[in-house]
């Protein structure tokens, strides 16, 4: 079985056109990734390497000196400019941006940032101490199910600690961008579009007439068609992080994901090391999803040109859906969703099944599972179906 599904990724991956625009669409990845890193960086260069270099000393586990100097900083440049006594001319000497309002801006940003984390154990201690104070209200008041909610809300934000301060602003850059995502899906359309109409069109089902355990052949189609969804994915999944994290000097990513502004209010209370695992591991489910859509409809027909138009007329309205069309129920059963799931994990929002309080986040996950076997088990089904009518 393992000889055949190497067979199939060989067949997928020796078309010419297929290499061709992964290697292209790589390069484009990366001159994406570094335009966006030039509109904000290289146009105010003085600024960033500033930003930088003064992230790089500052960050690490809470340190005395590090706040003081920061505060320090801070009310200097505060002074100079609440005085109006500074120069607005580049390259002003005793600064570190190039001028002193620069100075006020970053460090202004740093002490905010720092107050804010170090902080933030006791706003959650406070914010899971009033949600059991409601569970507790609600229980006297026999309210079930708001009870549920606020056990809930404490168990998530209840004993978090930030130990460290590190710069968040290329971790926040990364999971915003989702130009990866499109480039992916334009290469897995024409990548399994052929992947069992071509047999027809080569008329390759007359030797498959022969074949006893054709069952057993459409599964290693589907398989195959499944580890090169996963390969293509991982591939700029990781190129996308490793771009990010040279151009933005990325680092702590030991920390835990709620240390990230967007991610204040999440429920989730891993590092963000393994929330990227995760959103890596959510759009890889969503990439599959969308490719069983292409293998089924290839499944179906007997040329090249009906799945690969029908597959991206399906992707271009689930993407479409997902952009212009906000109803729970579409959310839910779109894969789309999982493309940009940072949305599903930044506040804490729970649905009512049965009474019973779940998070929203889990409903899309299960559908995209869901959605997953029924579509990699009718295009086995279909496909065992076609050869039995060839066979006949």
């Amino acid at each position: 079985m393992r000889r055949i599904i190497f067979f199939e990724l060989k067949k997928l991956f020796r078309n010419r056109l297929i290499l061709v625009m992964l290697v292209l669409l790589s390069i484009l990845n990366i001159y994406h990734i570094y335009s966006e890193y030039a509109r904000y960086v290289e146009k105010e260069k003085s600024y960033y390497d500033a930003y930088f270099n003064v992230y790089e000393d500052v960050s690490g586990e809470w340190d005395t000196d590090k706040i003081k100097f920061v505060v320090a900083e801070y009310e200097k440049a505060k002074a100079i400019v609440d005085a109006g006594t500074f120069s607005t001319e580049p390259d002003q000497p005793g600064t570190y941006t190039g001028y002193i309002f620069g100075d006020y801006g970053l460090f202004e940003k740093i002490k905010t940032e720092m107050d804010t984390l170090y902080h933030y154990d006791d706003t959650m201690a406070e914010l899971a101490q009033k949600a059991a104070d409601n569970a507790a209200f609600y229980q006297q008041k026999g309210n079930t199910y708001l009870m549920k909610v606020n056990q809930k809300i404490e168990k998530a934000y209840q004993n978090r600690n930030v130990s460290a301060f590190y710069d968040t602003f290329g971790l926040t850059e990364y999971f915003k961008y989702d130009f990866s995502t499109l480039l992916i899906l334009i290469l897995l359309i024409p990548l399994l579009s052929p992947l069992f109409a071509k047999e027809h069109e080569i008329e390759m089902y007359g030797l498959l007439k022969i074949t006893p355990n054709f069952r057993k052949m459409s599964v290693c189609k589907v398989l195959a068609g499944a580890i090169a969804i996963c390969l293509v994915g991982i591939v700029f999944l990781l190129e996308d992080l490793l771009t990010f994290t040279y151009l933005y000097h990325i680092s702590g990513f030991s920390q835990p994901i709620y240390t990230l502004s967007a991610f204040f209010y999440s429920t989730l209370n891993v590092s963000i090391i393994s929330y990227i695992v995760l959103n890596a591991a959510l759009k890889l489910l969503g990439f599959l999803v969308l490719g069983g859509v292409c293998m089924f409809v290839s499944s179906l027909v007997k040329n090249e040109i009906l799945p690969f138009c029908a597959s991206f007329a399906v992707t271009l309205i689930l993407v479409l859906t997902d952009a212009f069309i906000e109803h729970d129920l579409v959310s839910v059963l779109n894969p789309v969703t999982l493309f940009s799931n940072g949305k599903l994990f930044r506040e804490f929002q729970v649905t009512s099944i049965f009474e019973t309080p779940v998070y929203t986040f889990s409903l899309p996950i299960a559908a995209a599972v869901l959605e997953l076997i029924l579509l990699y088990t009718l295009t086995i089904f279909t496909s065992c179906a076609t050869k039995r009518r060839q066979r006949g």
